[in-house]
Parts: C-alpha cells; sequence; structure tokens
C-alpha cells in the first residue's frame, strides 16, 4: 500500500482522481481476494466429495464383510442347533423345552425356562442385524440436512475423517 500511494503522491492528481484510483485498486485486489476464495471452494468440495466417495467405499466394504459374517454365523448356529438336538434326543429331551449349556468343561441339559433368552446361545440371526437402512442415504440428496454443522465441526476438531 504503501508503494501504491508513493507511486501517487509523485503524480500531480487531484483528491478526486486519487480517490478513483484507490477505488478501482480496491476493486481489483477485491476481485482477486474473490476468485482464490472461489478456488478455494471449489477444491474444499472437491475434498469433501473424495471423502465422501471413500466412506461410500467403506461402507460398501463394512456391509459385504457384515453379511459374510451373518453368513458365516447363520451356518454355525445351524451346526449347533443340529448338535444340541442330537444331545437332546440322546437323553430324551424335547428341544422346544431343554437346551444344552456348556461352561468350559461342564455341560448341563437344562429347561430354558431356567435360562433367560439373552443368554441363549446360539442368538437369533435377527439380533444381529445390522439397524442401518441402504436406501435411507443412497441418494446423496439433502446430506447436508442429515449432518448438523456444529457435529462436524466436533468431528474435525478431535481428527475424525
Amino acid at each position: 500500500m504503501d508503494e501504491f500511494n508513493d507511486m501517487l503522491s509523485k503524480e500531480d492528481l487531484t483528491e478526486e482522481q486519487l480517490n478513483i484510483c484507490r477505488d478501482i485498486r480496491r476493486r481489483g485486489k477485491n476481485k482477486v481476494a474473490a476468485q482464490n476464495c472461489r478456488k478455494r471452494k471449489l477444491e474444499q468440495i472437491d475434498d469433501l466429495q473424495e471423502r465422501l466417495d471413500e466412506a461410500k467405499r467403506r461402507q460398501f466394504q463394512l456391509q459385504a464383510n457384515h453379511q459374510k459374517l451373518l453368513s458365516s454365523y447363520s451356518t454355525e448356529a445351524t451346526k449347533l442347533t443340529r448338535l444340541t438336538d442330537t444331545v437332546l434326543a440322546h437323553h430324551n429331551k424335547n428341544p422346544q423345552q431343554y437346551m444344552v449349556q456348556v461352561d468350559g468343561e461342564d455341560v448341563k441339559i437344562l429347561p430354558k425356562s431356567a435360562v433367560a433368552e439373552k443368554d441363549r446361545i446360539p442368538r437369533p440371526l435377527s439380533s444381529m442385524r445390522s439397524s442401518y437402512l441402504p436406501e435411507q442415504y443412497s441418494s446423496g440428496e439433502n446430506t447436508r440436512d442429515m449432518y448438523n454443522t456444529s457435529d462436524m465441526v466436533q468431528c474435525d476438531r478431535r481428527g475424525w475423517q
């Protein structure tokens, strides 16, 4: 700014001409600043889009892994149920009324009523399913409404990507 003022002081200009020169300079600087701001905003949008794409890829990968684990659990639960039914049949017990409970080396046949639902094994597959609804987020629309800006700021402060 000093260089600019020095240059203007060397010229024989009226106060109005000086104000016009300053106004032109100010507008030029503002134009450059606005261009830089728009450029930074576009870079931020590109960065956010890349992060969103990566998050979607990760989500898809996690969903695929979750499905594989559910399938594996289902297979093993079926095997365990068959084995339990075989043990109960060997002891002439009805699988609808009794269950086998194993604790280390200790094996017990107990009435189902004596064992809380949460302690029964295998657990129902429905208790392992994700409550996530893919169609809820798939459109990509209204994503701005899904997240509170202050929540996103907190995520950035904590270093979460």
